[in-house]
């Protein structure tokens, strides 16, 4: 990722973790969710990261930064779902780093394609890991 070797370090985020409308759990796949303050953002789509600022840190995940357009949104937000992780962490305050760009933020159809897609990107995530 360009910003990563431009700032030496990976790009990061930070915020508190905040209760979601819960439609991924309902999917399957559990998200920790931040609300940004902010009306832009530098980067947008879906990563491979990792999440510090709770136990067993750093976790694994995937994090799609943008507006949800599935699912019509609006509002920048920043989900991250974490591999292999179920602990209660509303409330936290999480860094976010960004380690690889797996794909732009995509608007789907129906919700099968869009699980469809999800687990595709977390076995590209756990590729990257391994």
């Amino acid at each position: 990722m360009l910003a990563n070797r431009l700032l030496g370090r990976p790009y990061s985020i930070s915020g508190r973790i905040s209760h979601g409308n819960k439609i991924g759990r309902t999917m399957g796949f559990p998200t920790a969710n931040i609300y940004l303050c902010r009306y832009t953002i530098p980067i947008k789509g879906v990563y491979v990261a990792l999440l510090y600022g709770i136990k067993g840190e750093p976790v694994r995940g995937v994090v799609n930064l943008g507006i949800r357009p599935t699912f019509n949104g609006r509002k920048i937000m920043l989900e991250v779902h974490l591999f292999n992780f179920s602990d209660e962490i509303y409330g936290k305050y999480v860094r976010v780093n960004f380690l690889h760009k797996l794909r732009d933020e995509q608007n789907f159809s129906d919700m099968k394609q869009l699980i469809n897609q999800i687990n595709e990107d977390c076995r590209q995530a756990h590729a990257y890991f391994t």
